[in-house]
């Protein structure tokens, strides 16, 4: 399944609805000869809460997803980026109906950010998402050391601190999701299919943040964004 694959604070306030955002720049990439400021934005409603990718670009915005949770706090979108020399690629996986949506932006000559192609309702990775790694899955960061280093890891410093009771109850395969910034630091976003209490969430919160330092240039590709880490409880 797809789902397991893979500033400015403004705030208005009404009797009946509550609007909150919160923007801070990710990254700049480069295209052509252009350089371009990736800001992630926070925005919450009653009914959504959303991360959004934002780049001001000559007179408009390109707004893009990153994640879309419903009020239940449940996710229903997840997105991603990926540059080459001359375009980004923008990728929308719905995770109801695991349908893919890919926009791509180039500069024109006045460096001015256009929308190239658009592919709807795909269902798989579209090819000429960049780069192109084998079976054409995106690409993604790595753990110092390899994935053996990464579950002694996971061994040594998660396992400890989950409730002992899960493995008494329990028995079945959760997802830890982690978020790597562009510099390789690691940040802690849920453990998916595991319900844990605040106070192990705050303690895992804090490892996550003193992990090594991942890999963020993979086969000469700088890459960065989500890692799904299948854990066993």
């Amino acid at each position: 399944m797809l789902r397991h694959q893979l500033f400015t604070v403004s705030l208005i306030l009404t009797p009946l609805f509550y609007f909150a955002q919160q923007t801070e720049l990710r990254e700049n990439v480069k295209l052509k000869s252009f350089n371009y400021d990736i800001y992630l934005k926070n925005k919450k409603d009653p009914s959504t809460a959303q991360e959004l990718y934002v780049i001001p670009n000559k007179g408009d915005t390109i707004t893009e997803n990153a994640l879309v949770k419903n009020a239940s706090n449940e996710e229903t979108h997840r997105g991603f980026y990926r540059i080459n020399d001359t375009e980004i690629h923008f990728i929308d996986i719905d995770l109801k109906s695991n349908k893919i949506n890919q926009r791509i932006y180039s500069p024109n000559k006045k460096g001015s950010l256009k929308l190239l192609k658009e592919n709807l309702n795909l269902s798989a990775y579209p090819n000429d998402l960049p780069p192109k790694f084998k079976d054409n899955k995106p690409p993604h960061p790595e753990f110092a050391g390899g994935e053996a280093a990464l579950y002694q890891w996971i061994e040594k410093s998660i396992y400890p601190v989950l409730d002992q009771k899960f493995k008494k109850k329990d028995s079945g395969n959760a997802v830890l999701v982690l978020d790597i910034d562009p510099k390789g630091s690691a940040s802690f976003i849920e453990i998916k299919n595991l319900s844990i209490a605040d106070t192990i969430r705050t303690k895992i919160i804090e490892i996550i943040k003193k992990s090594p330092t991942w890999k963020t240039n993979v086969n000469g590709f700088d890459v960065s964004g989500i890692v799904l880490i299948p854990i066993e409880y």
